[in-house]
């Protein structure tokens, strides 16, 4: 069996860890308590994907039709899997 030089294991640890992927984009992000002016009449609800934006993009589908954003919202990071839950709301449609 060969034997793996430390360099090489600290190099291909190093590339590795340099690595970067993008989990999602977003409109409106915010862990603070704000106050979006919108018409929120659904009950909360739920997406899984293999991606948060998958995970996102099936909560608020399963809201129903003109539904655009989620409010109040967890996102969850399970085996190889993400939930996302919130509250959909119309953002074009006012109080």
């Amino acid at each position: 069996m060969k034997k793996v030089n430390l360099f090489s294991m600290v190099a291909i640890a190093t590339m590795i860890s340099l690595t970067s992927c993008r989990l999602t984009d977003f409109t409106i992000v915010s862990t603070k308590n704000v106050t979006i002016d919108s018409k929120k009449d659904a009950p909360r609800t739920t997406g899984k994907g293999w991606t948060v934006k998958d995970a996102i993009d099936q909560a608020i589908e399963k809201a129903g039709p003109g539904y655009d954003a989620l409010i109040d919202g967890v996102i969850y990071e399970g085996f190889l899997r993400y939930k996302v839950v919130g509250t959909p709301v119309k953002t074009s449609t006012k109080k």
